[in-house]
C-alpha cells in the first residue's frame, strides 16, 4: 500500500470550489504513469482505460470541507462561516487562510476568566469564533475578501497498525483508491472504457458529478453503469448505530437509488473471493454523487462504495487502510468482470 501517495494527497488542500492544486498534482502523477487527464475545468478531470463500445463511470470527489471567511471587523479579526463543521471543534485550530496571499492564523475565542458559569458550560456559538493572522484590520481587509477559504494545518500521521489520520480523508482516501485502481487495471483487458473522474464541489452542490452524468448524455454515450468511491461514518467511541468498524472491510451502499442487480453482482464476486464487505442500507438518498448520477440523462444504474472513516469533518478523521486495500481487491476484481458490466 503506496502510504506516501496517500500522504502527498492529504498535504494538498482541495476546498469545494478550489481544488486547483489537487487537479494539478493528479495531471503530473497520471503523466508519470503514462496516462493523460482531461481537465474538465471547475468541474475536475477525468482519465480513461479500456476500449470498445461499453462504457463505465467509476467517480470519486477531490474536495474536503473547509471555513469561509463571512466578515472582517476593524480589528482584523476574521469571522466564519462553518458549511458541514461542528463549530465546537473550531476553537484553538490552526489555519490556512487562502487569501491574496497565504495567511497563518488562529481561531481564538474569549478566555474562560471572562465567561460567566453558563457561558462556560455551552458550546461557543460559531458567530463569537475569529481568526486572528496577527495583521491590522486595514490590511486583513485588503488581502481576505468575504468569501476567502481557510482550511486547517495538520499533517497527515500514522497511528498504530495500518490506520491514518489526516484533513481531508473525505474524500481523498477515495481518490486514494481511483488512483490504486488505475495502477492495477492499467496493463488488464477490461470489458469496455472505464472512465474516471476526479470530480468538485461535491460537499456543496455536486457540480462534478453532475457536469459528467449531464455531459454524456448531451453527448449521446449510454453508461452502462457508475462507480461511486465516498467514505461513510466508522464505528466511534459510543456511536454504533449506522456506523461500520474500521478494519472490517468496504461498505455496500443498498437503497432505492442504487442499482441492485449491480450491487448483487458486486457481493458474488466479493464472497467469491472471500473480500469482506458490510451493507449499509440508504432508505432515501445517500447524500453522495450516487444521488446525482443515478438519474443523470436517463438514468445511470449506480454502485456506492464507501470506506469507513472515524471523525467526519474534523481535522482529525482516520481510516484503515486495510479497507482501502479490500476495497481495492474488490473493485479490480469486479471491473474485469464480464457480469458486472453485464448486470
Amino acid at each position: 500500500m503506496n502510504r506516501e501517495l496517500l500522504f502527498d494527497l492529504l498535504q494538498i488542500p482541495s476546498p469545494s470550489g478550489h481544488e486547483e492544486r489537487m487537479k494539478a498534482f493528479l495531471v503530473k502523477y497520471l503523466d508519470v504513469h503514462g496516462i493523460k487527464a482531461q481537465d474538465l475545468g471547475p468541474a475536475g478531470l477525468s482519465w480513461g482505460l479500456g476500449e470498445g463500445d461499453k462504457l463505465a463511470f467509476f467517480s470519486a470527489h477531490v474536495d474536503q470541507v473547509a471555513f469561509v471567511a463571512d466578515r472582517i471587523d476593524d480589528e482584523g479579526y476574521i469571522y466564519l462561516k462553518m458549511p458541514g463543521i461542528d463549530p465546537r471543534i473550531a476553537p484553538s485550530q490552526e489555519l490556512t487562510v487562502w487569501g491574496k496571499r497565504e495567511l497563518v492564523g488562529v481561531v481564538g475565542m474569549r478566555p474562560p476568566h471572562f465567561l460567566s458559569e453558563e457561558e462556560q458550560k455551552a458550546p461557543i456559538p460559531s458567530e463569537k469564533l475569529y481568526v486572528d493572522v496577527g495583521l491590522p484590520g486595514e490590511e486583513v481587509k485588503r488581502l481576505v475578501p468575504v468569501g476567502t477559504v481557510c482550511t486547517w494545518r495538520l499533517e497527515p500521521a500514522g497511528l498504530l497498525g495500518s490506520r491514518v489520520t489526516g484533513v481531508g480523508l473525505d474524500n481523498k482516501a477515495g481518490v486514494f483508491l481511483a488512483l490504486l485502481v488505475t495502477e492495477a487495471l492499467g496493463s488488464k483487458k477490461l470489458p469496455g472504457r472505464l472512465r474516471f473522474f476526479a470530480s468538485t464541489q461535491e460537499e456543496g452542490v455536486m457540480f462534478g458529478a453532475g457536469f459528467a452524468g449531464r455531459s454524456a448524455y448531451k453527448s449521446g454515450e449510454s453508461v452502462l453503469f457508475a462507480v461511486v468511491v465516498d467514505t461513510t461514518f466508522g464505528t466511534d467511541h459510543e456511536v454504533k448505530d449506522s456506523a461500520f468498524p474500521l478494519g472490517k472491510g468496504s461498505v455496500l451502499g443498498v437503497g432505492p437509488i442504487l442499482s441492485r442487480s449491480h450491487l448483487a453482482t458486486m457481493r458474488n464476486i466479493a464472497s467469491e473471493l472471500s473480500i469482506p464487505y458490510s451493507l449499509e442500507p440508504l432508505t432515501r438518498s445517500t447524500g453522495t454523487e450516487a444521488d446525482v448520477l443515478s438519474i443523470s440523462g436517463k438514468g445511470i444504474p449506480t454502485i456506492l462504495l464507501s470506506i469507513p472513516l472515524r471523525n467526519m469533518h474534523s481535522p482529525v478523521e482516520v481510516v484503515d487502510l486495510d479497507d482501502v486495500e479490500s476495497s481495492l481487491k474488490l473493485l479490480s476484481a469486479a471491473l474485469q468482470r464480464e457480469d458486472l458490466w453485464s448486470s
